[in-house]
Parts: structure tokens; sequence; C-alpha cells
């Protein structure tokens, strides 16, 4: 397969996740400027932190005076996930630290998650680059969303008030297809693990930690089902 099919492979895949990202980045852009920060730090953060999650948590620090450090705690707490993304990726790619280096600042749930069904079906020597195309677009549309909501939104959202309400389902909706996506007989344990824990902890009160609990349970059991299945092999 060419760089550029390859190029092209990784743009597709993505779409997904442009499509959810774009209505999350534009409500966050939107919330930005409603709480009187101005469009270039919010294009700011998007541009060198790009975490979704964290970066609606900076802004209601931002907004109700929280300490720093608390928030930054939080937002480690929260991102920490990341690291069992990365142990799960890594022995599927080839070697390139650079490459990797890269790749690893937008490897986010939704990427991760498509690259964990996609990428396999791209050749080994390949996966660097279609991982860093994905990623880039990714990054790219969650940009474009801040810009479009910052400097957009609030006009928008009063002119079509329905947007505002839906906007916030988008990211449930593409977690939704990329489970679907990914449920296979092999995918299917991680799965009902992963959703366990989360729902559990969501349902104690805990709702803080139910992501990194799912993520935690649900790559635990990824790597536990590699490493036997390469035993068993």
């Amino acid at each position: 397969m060419t760089q550029t099919k390859v190029r092209w492979g990784a743009i597709r895949a993505s779409l997904p996740i442009v499509t959810g990202y774009l209505p999350i980045a534009f409500a966050f852009g939107m919330a930005g400027v409603v709480n009187g920060l101005p469009p270039s730090l919010l294009l700011g953060m998007s541009a060198f932190i790009f975490a979704g999650a964290s970066q609606f948590v900076l802004l209601a620090a931002i907004h109700s005076g929280a300490s720093w450090l608390l928030v930054l705690g939080l937002c480690a707490l929260m991102d920490a996930r990341h690291l069992l993304y990365g142990a799960v990726l890594i022995p599927k790619l080839p070697d390139g630290l650079r490459q990797q280096l890269v790749t690893a600042f937008t490897l986010t749930d939704e990427v991760f998650a498509t690259a964990l069904v996609r990428m396999l079906a791209v050749e080994k020597k390949q996966r660097n680059l279609w991982l860093g195309w994905l990623g880039l677009s990714s990054y790219l549309s969650w940009l474009l969303g801040t810009a479009l909501g910052a400097f957009a939104g609030v006009r928008l959202s009063q002119s079509v008030p329905l947007l505002a309400e839906a906007m916030p389902f988008a990211l449930p909706a593409l977690f939704i297809v990329l489970v679907y996506e990914s449920f296979n007989r092999s995918s299917q344990l991680p799965i009902v693990i992963s959703a366990f824990a989360a729902s559990f902890c969501y349902l104690q009160g805990m709702t803080a930690l139910a992501l990194l609990a799912g993520a935690v349970c649900g790559c635990g059991a990824v790597l536990i089902r590699s490493k036997y299945h390469d035993v068993v092999v």
C-alpha cells in the first residue's frame, strides 16, 4: 500500500471522530467565551492540551477560582489512562521512537478505540504513518471546533437553541458507534469488564473515577488476554 493510500485510509477512519469532536469542541469554545475568556486563550488550550474532558475541568476551575494544584492533580488522574493506551498499542507498532512520541500527543480515547479496531488491517511498517494521520485529523477537527465555538458559538446557539441542547450528546454517541464497531468475540470480555467497572463507580457516586476505572479495567483485560494468547500459541 502506498503512503498516499495509507494517509487517505487514516483520514477516512477519522471521520467518525471528527464528527464527534466538532460539536464538543464547539461547546468548549462557546462555554469559554461565555465565561469571559478570550478566543486566543481557548485556542491555545486546545492546541497545547488537546484533552477534551480535562479542558472542561480547567475551564470550570478558572471560572470558580479553584486551586491550580487541585485542578492539575485531577487532570493528571483523569488522563493517566493514556499510559495504558500506549502499553496496549506499542506492541502493534513498528520501531520509531520519534514518530511514536509525536503520535502519543494525539492519542485520545477515540483515537485509541479506532486504532484498536482498524489498525490491524494496515501493514505493521506503515502503522506509525496511519496512526499519525488518524491523530492529526482528529486534532485539527478539535481546533476547528474550538475556533468556531469561540468566534460564532454564542450567536449560533441563540439562533438555533436546539443545537446547543444536542451538542453534549455528540461524544456519547461517538463512543456508542466505536463500541458497536469493535464488538466482536475477542473484544466482548474487555468491553463488558470496562462497562461494569465504569457503571459501578458511577452508581456509587464516584463519577470522576468512572472513566478512569473503565479504562484501567478494559485495557488490563486486553493486556492479560494478549499475554495469555501468546503463551497458549
